[in-house]
């Protein structure tokens, strides 16, 4: 079974890949489709944590990984702690080139894959992904935008104010909303697709 998963995500991630491979700009697609799977998973999602969707669609998880000794650590302290959960989807694509995902802890712990293998591509996600301001800006007026012709379950306003706010402080990467973490109790590390489909070959050799 952990064969089949793993093949079934790595062809969801091929799918991806033939988007990059076709050129397409971050600046000509649209953030709306990975923001309308987001809330079919997740329809409690907050301000905050469309923010923080668009923030790491366009800036990645470097932030995460200053020290990569304790990233390490840290990673590894919470594979330990989650329960493994094959119902949850593995993977989820967070930006319109589908460029940058998230791979969430309770499904790869179910599926057997190598934590060794994630650790090392996270580490390196973190250095492949160069943050793009300019990318983030326009995919957040393209919500502001369809949130203003009653598209979204939030405000245009509220969402114009939200990242206003951001702006001034340099849009610093931020903590999931406590309503968010409440209902789904995030538990997932940001890479490249690339780098998440080595984390799920790391699962293929294991037996049937």
């Amino acid at each position: 079974m952990r064969i089949v998963g793993a093949r079934v995500d790595l062809i969801c991630l091929a799918l991806v890949g033939v988007v990059v491979a076709l050129g397409c700009s971050p600046h000509r697609t649209s953030i709306l489709s990975p923001l309308n799977e987001q809330l079919r998973l997740h329809p409690g999602m907050q301000v905050e944590d469309v923010y923080k969707l668009v923030h790491q669609g366009a800036f990645g998880n470097e932030h995460l990984v200053t020290d990569e000794s304790e990233a390490r650590r840290y990673l590894l302290a919470e594979l330990e702690s989650v329960q493994a959960d094959s119902s949850e989807q593995l993977v989820e694509v967070l930006n319109p080139n589908g460029t940058v995902v998230r791979v969430n802890l309770r499904p790869f712990k179910a599926r057997g894959l190598d934590p060794q293998r994630l650790v090392e591509s996270m580490l390196a996600s973190a250095k492949a992904i160069h943050p793009d301001r300019d990318a983030f800006e326009g995919w957040w007026q393209r919500i502001v935008d369809a949130a203003g012709r009653g598209g979204l379950p939030w405000s245009a306003d509220a969402l114009r104010a939200f990242a206003a706010a951001k702006k001034a402080d340099g849009y610093p990467a931020i903590h999931h909303s406590d309503v968010y973490v409440a209902k789904y109790a995030p538990a997932y590390r940001v890479l490249t697709s690339l780098e998440a489909s080595k984390v799920i070959k790391s699962g293929s050799d294991a037996p049937k």
